[in-house]
């Protein structure tokens, strides 16, 4: 707990421009994750166990099209709104993940680049639910700051919907968990330039992280990944790279297995373990 303790407080070293993450926030993120997968009709009366227990649910997110599910609340003595999504948990789910073509990342013009067309494709059929909810909590809480979250397929659109959220002015954290790739070589450079608080976070030999491949399909990771092993100690990889050697992609696609993906941060994502 010492060694989490000086990951959530110390700065990141190499001076980029990326702060810090926050180790309770990074906690939170991921039991309010895994309480994501328990239905949607639980949402509004489920109490959040953990790190998570002061949650005070608002509004649900659903898009029937894809099965994309999720919630938004706020976690007061936190000063924090939280956007979470679900991972994959359906037969929709897994076709939006296996629409692996890239298109074009229309919502940043100027970016030029290209993202997942399955993963996108959630995001903006979910985000206009998201902007009226997170409008409506900030004129609530208008000191509040926004943290966007999920694990798995759940994360990808996680990512996607805070640079949305960035594009119409306001300014969140991202804490992911498990988290498939998202884009191209130069979506990534260009999250890394708008992003300021991305958190990746990776476990062991999770085979998530490392689809869809770069090779042939020419997808790549932004930053920060924070890479934690097979004894649940966390290391911040590289700010620049998304593709760090040493954190995740020391091991290759076929020494990868779904166990670790199950598991974050020694919690174990599934609606049981997240909720009393």
């Amino acid at each position: 707990m010492y060694l989490y303790f000086l990951l959530s407080v110390l700065p990141v070293l190499s001076g980029a421009a990326h702060l810090t993450y926050n180790y309770m926030t990074a906690e939170t993120g991921v039991w309010l994750s895994g309480a994501a997968y328990c239905e949607k009709n639980q949402y509004e009366t489920m109490q959040l166990s953990g790190p998570a227990s002061d949650f005070q649910y608002y509004e649900t997110l659903y898009d029937n099209p894809t099965d994309l599910q999720g919630y938004i609340g706020v976690i007061q003595p936190m000063n924090q709104i939280y956007v979470v999504f679900r991972g994959t948990a359906s037969t929709k789910n897994w076709l939006d993940d296996a629409e692996v073509l890239l298109t074009p990342y229309t919502s940043f013009p100027e970016c030029n680049c290209k993202v997942h067309s399955g993963f996108y494709k959630s995001s903006n059929n979910i985000y206009p639910s998201v902007h009226e909810y997170i409008t409506d909590m900030l004129d609530i809480f208008p000191d509040f700051s926004v943290v966007v979250t999920g694990h798995s397929y759940g994360a990808a659109v996680a990512q996607l919907i805070s640079m949305e959220l960035l594009s119409n002015g306001i300014e969140n954290s991202v804490y992911n968990y498990g988290q498939p790739r998202v884009g191209n070589v130069d979506y990534a450079k260009f999250v890394n330039a708008q992003l300021k608080s991305l958190w990746r976070f990776t476990h062991h030999k999770d085979m998530v992280p490392h689809v869809p491949p770069i090779t042939g399909l020419g997808y790549y990771h932004s930053c920060v990944e924070i890479y934690e092993n097979e004894v649940h100690e966390l290391r911040m990889c590289s700010d620049i790279d998304g593709e760090d050697p040493t954190c995740a992609d020391q091991f290759a696609l076929y020494q990868t297995d779904t166990t670790d993906h199950h598991t974050y941060l020694n919690h174990a994502l599934d609606c049981a373990e997240s909720t009393v």
